[in-house]
């Protein structure tokens, strides 16, 4: 198991609060926060990084498995 969904959260938006302060843009942050948040309401706030895929799974409909 990798680092905890919930964890990624905590750590993106201490980013983002940081990169606001000096108004510095952060796209790929964002983006990244999105997914997190996206993963987490759908009840895998507890699951880990390796979880990523299944959001990528979802949104485009293609199931990437292990060969």
């Amino acid at each position: 198991p990798g680092f905890r969904i919930d964890l990624h959260i905590k750590d993106l938006n201490n980013a983002l609060n940081a990169s606001h302060a000096i108004n510095m843009p952060v796209p790929m942050t964002a983006h990244m926060m999105e997914v997190m948040q996206e993963l987490k309401n759908h009840d895998e706030g507890a699951c880990d990084h390796d979880d990523i895929v299944r959001y990528y799974e979802r949104m485009t409909g293609v199931s990437i498995v292990k060969k």
